[in-house]
């Protein structure tokens, strides 16, 4: 599972405070033994991928870092006040509160309390940061937790090397350059309480994204 098939819009729970069901219940209705592996990437780095992304086809150039803060700004400003009269979990699937930015899905701890209750230890949530820098380790995790038979390792990374893949992104984030300081210590306090929140309920630090 990744980020954008764990978060559903409310339009889709008319009449509901919180939605009452989620993917992670149609899944586990379906197949409730799949094995279920999460990779979460940091919150900050993973908006303005985003950001950056969904505007390459659309005046790619017309978006600069100081036009990403004001962005940030004002979705921050929304969530805040959706806080203010409703539940963290119904703002968290709410696309009222946070649409151009999505800034609500870097809040995992919203979503993956209901994969890893209803998948219990047949969850696996990794970082983005630990496969880059340990693919092979990370992978060799993956195949445990799926059950899957443990490839040879120098096979298995030889096979890595020869398949890894330009980021198509990259290009986007050249263009558009670095974020603004101000607007990466915005973000990183925003998230912070949610990713200290996530790495106690997952019970690992490396989910901080320090």
């Amino acid at each position: 599972a990744v980020v954008s098939t764990q978060s559903t819009g409310e339009e889709r729970y008319p009449g509901y405070e919180d939605p009452p069901y989620t993917n992670a219940d149609l899944i586990h209705t379906v197949t409730p033994d799949a094995k279920v592996v999460v990779i979460f990437r940091n919150p900050t780095e993973r908006l303005l991928s985003n950001y950056v992304f969904h505007h390459k086809n659309n005046n790619a150039k017309d978006i600069t870092p100081q036009t990403f803060h004001s962005e940030v700004q004002k979705e921050i400003e929304n969530f805040h006040i959706c806080l203010k009269s409703r539940p963290l979990r119904h703002c968290c699937f709410s696309d009222k509160h946070s649409q151009k930015l999505r800034i609500a899905v870097g809040i995992y701890i919203c979503f993956a309390t209901d994969w890893a209750q209803l998948f219990k230890e047949n969850f696996l949530a990794i970082t983005l940061k630990e496969y880059y820098s340990d693919t092979v380790g990370t992978m060799l995790k993956v195949y445990n937790h799926i059950g899957l038979h443990e490839p040879d390792v120098a096979d298995l990374t030889e096979f890595i090397d020869k398949s890894r893949t330009k980021n198509s992104n990259t290009a986007n984030k050249e263009v558009f350059g670095q974020m603004l300081e101000k607007t990466r210590e915005l973000l990183n306090n925003f998230y912070e309480p949610y990713n200290i929140d996530l790495a106690d309920y997952l019970g690992d630090s490396k989910f901080l994204f320090k």
